[in-house]
């Protein structure tokens, strides 16, 4: 029978879809703008007796404070529009946009790994502190969980803050390149797994109360109710590992907390993107702060993109209730693989 209810809804989510796409449309045509990078100065071109460019004058001066070398100028509304669009789908899918975020810099301005990665860090942390307002507002946070899961992570993420600064890692952009087309693989092969009917629901939580797990109830403010259980052992045992790899990267730690929240611990998915969230603001802070004192973070230049993403951010916590989890899960599989390709070839 004709039903006009349903009809208004999938009208409503075509138009969430088409506005999700819309977004993605537009971080690609930020991506493949004409690239600005300016072509290295004499100065950091000291060419020795061999006629290659000297790799002394790329070391750090002892006691020195890193400054980029040769930074093209970008424009302003271009660092603010990429940084609301990442903001906004960063806090949709809960990976706070570092994976999005990283390589856009290397596009933008091609700096060397250790100031690519605090800055990048530090604008995950501009995004992740935003969104996390917004899912607080929406009481849809595990904070046991999340602080759990920060406290394992967090001897990792303070040593890979020194890894980029004693290691000089040429092939970073490849290393990341496969990591996005390895996480693009998992996510599809596991998407099939977000949806469980009513008795498989029963039956993985019968299984998790006989396994100890911890039992999670809380309602939200929209008014739904939530139970579930959480391997917090699981959680922990993966963070240790994840810790260091979220500092390494600069991604924050987002893009591997969703999948194995919403994959392995069972998490629903609203509160998986906002635990997520929780999780990496403080990941992304103690793997941000050596970087402080070492001076690797442009402020300057990430201001335009930091501000785009706090807003961006509560544009996103605003969407995020309202999307189908798969739509957003297939979209993210689409911008990993395009950025991957792309660092291949900077």
């Amino acid at each position: 029978m004709f039903n006009k209810n349903e009809t208004v809804y999938n009208w409503m989510s075509y138009l969430k879809i088409g506005l999700v796409i819309a977004i993605v449309l537009v971080i690609f045509a930020a991506m493949f703008l004409p690239s600005k990078t300016a072509a290295p100065t004499p100065q950091s071109m000291q060419v020795p007796f061999s006629g290659q460019p000297s790799m002394l004058a790329a070391l750090p001066q002892a006691g020195a404070v890193n400054t980029p070398a040769a930074i093209p100028d970008q424009p302003a509304w271009l660092l603010l529009v990429s940084g609301l669009i990442v903001g906004c789908y960063g806090t949709i899918v809960g990976i706070g946009g570092g994976p999005i975020i990283l390589p856009l810099l290397v596009l933008f301005f091609g700096w060397e790994n250790e100031l690519l990665v605090a800055t990048s860090l530090f604008i995950v942390f501009l995004n992740a502190g935003s969104g996390c307002v917004g899912y607080a507002m929406q009481k849809r946070i595990d904070y046991k969980g999340g602080i759990q899961f920060t406290l394992a992570a967090m001897p990792g993420a303070l040593i890979s803050s020194f890894t980029h600064h004693l290691i000089n890692l040429t092939f970073f952009n490849e290393v990341f390149g496969v990591f996005l087309i390895f996480l693009a693989v998992y996510t599809i092969m596991s998407v099939g797994r977000v949806d469980k009917t009513d008795e498989q629901q029963q039956v993985l939580l019968k299984e998790a109360k006989a396994a100890g797990h911890r039992r999670v109830r809380f309602m939200d403010s929209f008014g739904v109710k939530y139970d579930y259980y959480s391997n917090d052992k699981l959680g922990i045992s993966m963070n240790l590992l994840l810790g260091f790899l979220c500092g390494f990267l600069g991604i924050g730690g987002g893009v591997f907390q969703v999948p194995i929240l919403i994959f392995l611990l069972r998490y629903p998915s609203h509160v998986a993107t906002a635990t997520s969230h929780f999780v990496t603001l403080l990941t992304c802070a103690i793997a941000l702060l050596p970087h402080v004192f070492l001076g690797n973070v442009c402020y300057a230049e990430a201001m335009w993109m930091g501000i785009g993403v706090i807003v961006g951010a509560q544009a996103g916590a605003r969407i995020a209730p309202k999307l189908n989890t798969k739509v957003t899960l297939y979209l993210f599989v689409v911008i990993l693989v395009i950025l991957a390709v792309k660092l291949f070839f900077v």
